[in-house]
């Protein structure tokens, strides 16, 4: 019989473009408080996620960090990599590198072009911010990036996981091969378990252990006035209309259709993608991940925040957090629990 899923198999995606620092700091407290294992931000073009964290983190933040992901065209490899060092550094901890190079039209609106070979592109960049993380002299002379250098202080220790966000069993299959983390956003655990998981472990072949999934999993507790497929557009409706996540989705047998927002969220609703329930039927859910062999579950309240506040965003963390560790979680200094905690914060 496979173990319930415990807080600590989670973490917490930020669920919008971080404006407001204190805001920040409450959903940081919270993951921290709750026992989760990081807060993660994906790439906005509001704020730049490194500057957030250095921000949170020059307010007292303790909270392990993570992108889940930043968009390659948007920095060098080596950008990459200095941002990612001094972010481990800054915290203390172990911090995510999450990269992704992003949609094709991204890519071709910013200027950048689309790379020939999209796999090679990857695989030069991750092996580049990997090995300068490591405090390697890295030298790559391929065909998107010349690289002969390293970090230096050579002897400044850090302790950096490099990801790449994965949607489709190629792109898994190289993460398996260069990356210590494969992110995914969207995936269904019947997925996760039947093409990301085998694509990763044929990438690892010659590894000791294969790179760990970290799969982003969208929840809302099933509340009066709520309906889920407004929550489920509200949080995911660019992510509904790109045609790299349809492809993905009608790989995974899934009735989608590139650019229908409304059809695609009432699929993903239909089909239990997005978890809407009560935290019982959420945690099970979750279960189904971990059964899948995803290592990391990265809880999105996206729906709930972006239609209904912050509070009732973290009400929600707070009623799913206390059913998968079997009751309230523990209290902190000021004799609240982590969510209470974190609640009062968004509330002043």
């Amino acid at each position: 019989m496979s173990r319930p899923v415990s807080v600590h198999d989670c973490s917490l995606m930020y669920p919008t473009s971080p404006v407001d620092p204190v805001e920040l700091r409450t959903f940081a407290s919270f993951a921290e408080l709750a026992g989760m294992q990081r807060l993660y931000l994906g790439q906005t073009l509001v704020f730049e996620p490194h500057s957030t964290f250095s921000r949170l983190l020059a307010q007292g933040s303790t909270t392990p960090l993570g992108t889940a992901v930043t968009l390659m065209p948007l920095r060098h490899p080596m950008t990459a990599a200095l941002q990612a060092r001094e972010l481990a550094v800054f915290s203390g901890s172990r911090y995510v590198a999450g990269l992704g190079l992003g949609s094709r039209r991204f890519n071709e609106t910013i200027g950048g072009g689309w790379p020939a070979s999209p796999l090679g592109y990857v695989r030069e960049y991750a092996t580049i911010v990997r090995g300068l993380v490591r405090g390697e002299r890295v030298q790559v002379d391929g065909d998107h990036f010349r690289v002969d250098t390293r970090l230096s202080p050579p002897g400044l220790t850090c302790d950096v996981e490099v990801g790449l966000g994965v949607l489709r069993p190629r792109m898994t299959e190289l993460a398996g091969e260069v990356a210590d983390v494969a992110v995914s956003w969207l995936t269904p655990p019947e997925y996760c378990a039947e093409q990301l998981v085998p694509a990763l472990e044929r990438g690892a072949v010659d590894r000791e252990e294969r790179p760990r999934l970290a799969t982003v999993v969208n929840v809302a507790v099933d509340r009066p006035g709520r309906d889920p497929v407004e929550l489920a557009l509200a949080g995911l409706g660019d992510h509904l209309a790109a045609p790299h996540y349809g492809d993905a989705l009608r790989r995974a047998g899934y009735d989608v259709v590139v650019g229908d927002r409304q059809h695609n969220a009432a699929e993903i609703v239909r089909r239990g993608l997005y978890a809407y329930g009560s935290p019982e039927e959420i945690a099970t859910t979750l279960r189904g991940y971990r059964e899948a062999g995803v290592g990391e579950i990265l809880l999105n309240v996206g729906g709930v925040y972006l239609s209904r506040g912050p509070v009732e965003a973290l009400q929600d963390l707070q009623a799913i957090t206390e059913v998968l560790d079997g009751g309230p979680v523990p209290a902190d200094a000021s004799g609240l629990t982590a969510p209470e905690a974190a609640t009062a914060g968004a509330r002043s």
